[in-house]
């Protein structure tokens, strides 16, 4: 067993340390994602918004995440990365606390606008990183890279839930709200390492806007990019709004809702340390589908706890069937990242990675205002669940046939 740790820790020291920091910069950024994802909908309920009007408030930032993300990569492409990212480092904690400030004075409007804002100086960060991340990192090391992106990020739910249970029990001060500003506040610490990354980059390829049509390989995109929107629009029905489900349907609040999610994302964590090993030792196919599957499976349990949460071991179930997802779906999620990428080609990961973001927030806007439609239907939230489900399967089936696909490419079978 120590050799194989050895092993999997030996690929990690490889990363250049300028990866590092941009790890960092990412890191910062997710201590308010984390924040605002278990906290901030539990905010906006004490302040009297429902559920459904929550849901499509939220829709805003993934918006302008979608209309912001290609004209962003195709702008960017062929220059330097580094004052893209800088300018989000420093553009999303202060728009943060600027919406937090909103919630609290109930200005409706402000928070819509808010809300956009806050899309838009996150995806500089989240487009640019991966991209950047290829074009300068070390390749040796170039699997340990994404996967210790996605790790970090999801420490950063560890962080935020741990804190969020446990302070509110040293001094009653750390309520909600409080505890939304301290994290966007801590930050900031992002843009010194923002600033401190190289001022020297390897630039991608600049393919001027008027060939954008003919030099970009646009089957092999849609392709690749088919499975992404079918898992991103049916995570849109579920994700956001998990810690709803939970209150509405458990009576959970914030506190337990956050502790639940540690204890989630410390198995997240841990699996996503071992995805380089994993990959290694059983390839595309087997860690993508088998992981994924399993993830399908608890996500329907988990569902299924509305129809018996009269009876006192629902919750229970309910808890362990996130707990158990989280990781499931988490581990396949840098294979699959890694694998879109090389499965588009060198010339396409600027595009590729904007366009990823732009599904996922198109899926998640228009998820969620479907899902404020349905919950203004009374539309229960068991059913909501399922057609995430639905969605899953497809998206999974799809990964399994690209990979085949990527594969034969690739001359392997």
């Amino acid at each position: 067993m120590q050799p194989q740790m050895r092993s999997v820790a030996r690929h990690y020291f490889k990363i250049p340390r300028f990866i590092i920091y941009l790890i960092v910069v990412d890191v910062c950024l997710q201590l308010i994602n984390a924040e605002f994802t278990l906290q901030l909908n539990f905010m906006m309920l004490e302040h009297g918004y429902k559920d459904f009007e929550i849901s499509s408030m939220i829709g805003n930032r993934f918006l302008t995440i979608l209309l912001c993300s290609l004209p962003l990569a195709l702008w960017v492409k062929g220059k330097k990365l580094k004052p893209f990212i800088v300018a989000g480092s420093i553009g999303s904690p202060i728009v943060a606390l600027m919406l937090i400030w909103a919630i609290h004075i109930h200005n409706s409007e402000l928070i819509r606008i808010l809300m956009a804002a806050w899309g838009i100086t996150f995806s500089l960060v989240q487009v640019l990183a991966m991209p950047y991340t290829l074009l300068n990192g070390n390749r040796e090391a170039e699997t340990e890279s994404i996967a210790l992106f996605f790790a970090a990020g999801n420490f950063t739910m560890i962080v935020c839930g741990a804190f969020n249970w446990l302070l509110p029990r040293v001094n009653p001060i750390f309520n909600v709200e409080s505890l939304l500003v301290i994290f966007s506040a801590v930050a900031m610490i992002g843009i010194y390492f923002a600033r401190s990354l190289p001022e020297e980059e390897v630039l991608g390829s600049k393919i001027p806007l008027s060939n954008v049509h003919s030099d970009y390989d646009w089957p092999i995109i849609f392709r690749a990019l088919l499975p992404t929107f079918m898992i991103a629009f049916g995570a849109g029905f579920t994700i956001p709004i998990i810690n709803l489900f939970f209150y509405n349907v458990h009576h959970m609040n914030a506190e337990t809702f956050s502790l639940v999610s540690m204890f989630a994302f410390i198995l997240v964590t841990i699996g996503g340390f071992t995805v380089p090993e994993i990959k290694r030792r059983y390839g595309y196919k087997f860690s993508i589908t088998f992981f994924q599957g399993l993830s399908i499976i608890a996500l329907f349990i988990l569902g299924t706890t509305e129809w018996y949460n009269g009876w006192h071991g629902a919750v229970i179930v309910a808890i362990v069937a996130y707990i158990i997802r989280q990781p499931l779906m988490n581990i396949a999620a840098p294979m699959t990242s890694e694998l879109t990428m090389k499965y588009v080609g060198e010339k396409n990961r600027e595009i590729i990675s904007a366009l990823t973001a732009a599904i996922w927030s198109g899926s998640w806007f228009a998820s969620a205002q479907i899902f404020a439609i349905l919950r203004e239907m009374d539309i229960s939230y068991s059913n909501i669940v399922f057609i995430t489900v639905v969605f899953y399967i497809i998206g999974v089936s799809w990964y399994y046939w690209l990979i085949r696909d990527y594969e034969r490419i690739k001359g392997t079978i």
